[in-house]
This record gives structure tokens, sequence and C-alpha cells, in this order.
């Protein structure tokens, strides 16, 4: 199977769109309501806002570039085998996507705990979620 940075490709695709997925479930599905309550959006602003090339394109290309970064620290640090990497996954969600988000709690008007519980949480679950994935694939 071809690679890319050392990523088994169809593994790094994979993971990209279970990281993906992780996100539909949490803003799509699981918390939508939650989140746009935190944010103080509408149904209707986000539905005036929609634009399917961001959404969608913007929206997996995230993921894709998030699953071949963990693939690649996995191969750098040789973490091999479900159990190690997971605690890789939710060691870099925890060292990285969780400080990187909290900025936005820091410097936005509403300095909302609630966004920022569930942009970490969706972060955090879509590393794991990631690195499982790729775990499968050498």
């Amino acid at each position: 199977m071809p690679r890319i940075a050392g990523v088994n490709l169809m593994g790094g695709l994979l993971a990209a769109i279970a990281i993906y997925f992780v996100g539909f479930l949490w803003f799509g599905l699981l918390f939508d309501d939650v989140w746009m309550a935190a944010n103080g959006y509408t149904e209707q602003e986000i539905l005036d806002s929609f634009n399917p090339a961001i959404f969608f394109g913007g929206g997996f290309l995230i993921p894709l570039i998030l699953a071949f970064a963990i693939g690649w620290l996995l191969k750098k640090t040789e973490t091999t085998g479900l159990g190690p990497s997971v605690l890789f996954g939710a060691k870099l969600g925890l060292v990285l996507a969780a400080p990187i988000l909290a900025y936005g709690f820091v410097y936005t008007v509403n300095h909302s705990g609630v966004d920022l519980l569930l942009d970490t949480s969706h972060s955090l679950t879509g590393f794991i979620v990631g690195a499982a994935v790729l775990s499968f694939f050498d």
C-alpha cells in the first residue's frame, strides 16, 4: 500500500474518516443544541451561513491532516498496538489540542467553558479514535 509521510495511505484515509465522523457525532447529533447555545447561535444563523465547500471540504481537510500527522508521530515514536496508540492519541489531544483550543476560551468575548469542553472533548476523542484506527495499519 502506498504511503504518505511514512503512513499507510488506507490507514490515514480511514483514520481521517473516523475523526470526521467523531465531529459529525459531536456537533451534528449529540451536542448540536448545546454547542449552538454555548456560542449564542441560532439554527437559522447556521443555515444562512452554510457553505458546502467549507463545511465538507474544509471540514474533511482538517481530519485528513490530523490523521496523517498522528500516523507520522506514531511511526516516529515507534508506537504500535491498539493500547499504546490510544494512549498516545490521548496524550497528543491533551498536550496539543486542548491548549490550542483554550485560546478560543481566553480570547473570545463569551469565554464559554461549555464550548471549551465540547471542543476539547471532541478533539481528544478524535485523536484517540484516529490513533486507534492507525494502529491496525503498518
